[in-house]
């Protein structure tokens, strides 16, 4: 970490991810998702997309600073958090900063035969392209979009990396 503000940035993810960690285990996501926003429409230009942004484009620096800080905060916590933990953090870090994401909630046949036939996964993006999740993202269909009113929506965002 270079200066203090990385110190507070990744403190902040730290705390975030633990208590989302706890919400998603303990309480009925009913219950807490309207922080990740209000369930909205998936955009007509999404379908029959398979590949999600996985690589961010070009971002704004909060957009880059609240990527950071999740990912050094996942480095130092002794669990994994889960990708939802994560997006929502991420969510919750950027209206902090002014800025707003998308929640995206995806999911996908699951190839090896487990029992469980579906795969689910959540990632967030900004304005220019994954904050969290977006590498793990491939060949997931988006199933629920989360958007923040009077924020960044799902409409302005391309999918795919064309």
């Amino acid at each position: 970490m270079h200066n203090w503000r990385d110190y507070i940035s990744a403190g902040e993810a730290l705390w975030f991810l633990v208590v989302f960690g706890v919400a998603q285990r303990y309480i009925p996501m009913s219950w807490w998702s309207g922080v990740l926003g209000r369930n909205a429409h998936i955009p007509k230009h999404w379908q029959g997309v398979e590949k999600a942004i996985t690589m961010q484009r070009g971002s704004n620096i909060k957009e880059r600073a609240v990527a950071i800080a999740i990912r050094r905060a996942c480095q130092r916590l002794p669990f994994k958090p889960t990708c939802l933990a994560q997006a929502s953090a991420g969510q919750i870090m950027l209206r902090h900063r002014g800025r707003s994401g998308v929640v995206v909630i995806g999911l996908r046949r699951n190839p090896v035969s487990t029992g469980k036939n579906w795969e689910a996964h959540a990632w967030l993006l900004g304005e220019f392209g994954a904050v969290t999740g977006g590498e793990n993202a491939h060949e997931f269909t988006p199933t629920n979009v989360f958007e923040i009113p009077c924020g960044l929506s799902a409409n302005e965002i391309l999918l795919n990396n064309k």
